[in-house]
């Protein structure tokens, strides 16, 4: 038997919950997945799981193994970033999530031009505005644009992501722009969906942040379909600067709302809680706040 190899099977079995994520995570057929565990319990001569029909949990036994056996694999993991972070070259795969419309937009490019620096590097990246979950899907990374919430994920701010509302000219020929925040309840607005209370749009009124209740016509998960929405003339949007921009120096768009702020947002990089990152995760976050900042 590979002894680390079955260690490193049974860490994805429990991060992932089941023999049938833990083989789809690791491409492997769910049998050898099972045919793995059953070997591990062999040569340790315990049960590290419950089986039942509905549901796999651990042991007492399995628990303390996993948490030994996570610490075990992260610093082998460590040894070899940093004998490779020696030879000043990355290699192995990068996994990577990122919103659709920044990802093609600034990512796409960065990570181009990462990769031709770094030959050894394998990159999976997958572009959704869905919120990934970094431990138990398996990823080294993500990008998210916001404020985030409290939580044992590891941040690291790429810089500023600030926000406008804006409308066609035709819509605003057709129904007046507003002139206060107060004035949106009588207009049609368009929502996104990925935001926490898509129908509340906060201002700065004065010294203090109010919220204004917002009818939204259309509710969307992607800033595109937003964008062309209210070009179509459907509605007011608010959104990343960076996804109305070229349509707002074209006149297409129209910005309306100037003298009243809209909350700061950041774009971060976000990894899974640990104790050090891997070199290549390291280094390309480096890469993006330099990217970023120029």
């Amino acid at each position: 038997m590979n002894l680390f190899e079955d260690m490193r099977v049974f860490v994805v079995v429990v991060e992932t919950g089941g023999f049938s994520a833990a083989a789809q995570r690791l491409n492997i057929a769910k049998s050898v997945v099972s045919r793995r565990m059953s070997a591990l319990e062999r040569h340790l001569e315990c049960r590290l799981f419950n089986r039942t029909t509905r549901r796999l949990s651990l042991t007492e036994t399995g628990m303390d193994y996993f948490e030994r056996t996570q610490r075990i694999l992260g610093d082998l993991a460590e040894a070899e970033e940093a004998t490779r972070s020696l030879q000043s070259e990355l290699r192995g795969r990068l996994r990577l999530a990122a919103p659709m419309s920044f990802g093609l937009k600034y990512l796409s490019p960065a990570l181009n031009e990462f990769m031709q620096a770094h030959p050894g590097l394998e990159v999976e990246l997958d572009l959704n505005d869905r919120y990934v979950d970094l431990v138990n899907e398996g990823y080294d990374l993500t990008l998210r644009i916001g404020r985030l919430p409290d939580s044992t994920l590891v941040a690291r701010e790429l810089g500023p992501c600030p926000h406008a509302i804006c409308a066609s000219p035709a819509y605003l020929a057709e129904h007046g722009a507003p002139q206060v925040p107060d004035d949106l309840r009588e207009h049609q607005c368009l929502g996104y969906k990925n935001r926490a209370n898509s129908s509340q749009w906060q201002f700065l009124m004065g010294r203090e942040w109010r919220s204004v209740t917002v009818r939204p016509r259309l509710i969307a998960n992607n800033g595109e379909v937003l964008v062309q929405a209210a070009m179509d003339g459907l509605g007011l949007v608010s959104l990343p600067r960076f996804l109305l921009e070229e349509n707002l120096a074209s006149g297409r768009l129209v910005e309306v709302l100037q003298d009243f702020p809209l909350p700061a947002s950041q774009i971060y990089a976000v990894c899974p809680p640990g104790r050090r990152l891997p070199a290549k995760v390291r280094a390309f976050i480096d890469f993006l706040v330099q990217r970023f900042s120029r």
